[in-house]
């Protein structure tokens, strides 16, 4: 009978955290959505790091976005078209964010943030913060909004982790 009593408020609170979980990562200090991480590389130098990054970012992005670069980090703004569903309705999005890459000998750090929701006028980003974004939307459906996001987050950084070790791109087999 006490197990009972201790198993049915344990399952609640778990179902309610479950149901509140989000997928893009956040930032603890600034609330903001960021992914970044510092990665080994054992037997690669800053520059080697430095010479890869900038390649990746122009070959996984085809868009010919400006590259910021110096010795030691690689800056590019991004562009993400995708198209979600509220209810029933389909709703087209361009998301913008930046990438940098810190380098150093042996590690580098990645950092995707600034995030977006706007479209390009005249060469001048007009956008919302995507957490603003968000939270204009009922919680059942920002699930919706943020899954194509981490998915496309999660591929670019598979993917930059990869072409650093082995200066190129994974090549992806089919599904069949």
């Amino acid at each position: 009978m006490k197990k009972r009593r201790f198993l049915l408020p344990l399952a609640l609170i778990l179902f309610f955290h479950t149901s509140q979980a989000q997928l893009i990562m956040i930032d603890g200090e600034t609330g903001e959505f960021k992914y970044e991480d510092v990665v080994q590389v054992a037997g690669i130098s800053k520059t080697q790091i430095n010479q890869r990054a900038k390649k990746w970012l122009n070959v996984y992005f085809e868009k010919t976005d400006s590259i910021e670069s110096d010795s030691l980090s690689v800056h590019k703004t991004r562009s993400y078209k995708f198209t979600w569903k509220l209810i029933k309705k389909p709703i087209a999005i361009e998301l913008f964010y930046d990438v940098t890459i810190k380098v150093k000998d042996n590690r580098y750090k990645y950092d995707f943030s600034n995030f977006q929701i706007g479209k390009e006028v005249l060469g001048s980003i007009d956008a919302i913060d995507l957490k603003t974004y968000i939270d204009r939307f009922p919680h059942e459906y920002q699930i919706y909004i943020e899954e194509p996001i981490d998915t496309e987050i999660t591929k670019a950084i598979a993917s930059l982790e990869y072409f650093i070790l082995n200066g190129k791109i994974e090549e992806e087999e089919d599904d069949w």
